[in-house]
């Protein structure tokens, strides 16, 4: 019996147009990223702050994801390390809110840079993802988008 292949979305094509595909991916990503981090110093510029925070516990060694919430925006981070998310934790629940001062790059690392009230609060994370407003029924807005936003059902 033959072993299964996959086909990847690349593998039709060229070696020059998968260089060009792949220049346009990279393009694509430090553009999002750009946009991110704009995003995200507004909220800082601003004080915004950590209002919630939904943790995993999991087997992630030293870090793991968590999703917080600044000023009404769902902010995902990836593999945030364990003992800085932990005492950010501590001061969003004995604390109303927690202020994000500032977020910058190190490498290919997010930081975020918290204000607490004993000191700035300092958590490195490998992958962010700032997540749609939060708004509707469900935390997301339901209006159609695109070519189809004119069309009744």
């Amino acid at each position: 019996m033959k072993p299964t292949t996959t086909q990847g979305p690349l593998d039709g094509l060229s070696s020059s147009e998968r260089r060009q595909w792949r220049s346009h991916a990279r393009r694509v990503a430090r553009e999002h990223e750009a946009e991110q981090l704009a995003a995200l110093r507004g909220l800082a510029e601003n004080g915004s702050p950590v209002t919630g925070m939904v943790t995993v516990d999991s087997s992630f060694g030293t870090g793991g994801p968590v999703e917080m919430i600044i000023a009404g925006r769902r902010l995902r981070a990836w593999r945030a390390y364990r003992p800085a998310v932990a005492a950010l934790k501590d001061a969003v629940s004995s604390i109303a809110s927690v202020p994000l001062a500032g977020v910058s790059r190190y490498g290919p690392y997010w930081v975020l840079t918290f204000k607490l009230a004993t000191e700035p609060l300092v958590v490195l994370v490998d992958r962010l993802t700032l997540l749609p407003d939060w708004g509707g029924a469900y935390g997301w807005n339901p209006a159609p988008m695109g070519p189809l936003a004119g069309m009744t059902v």
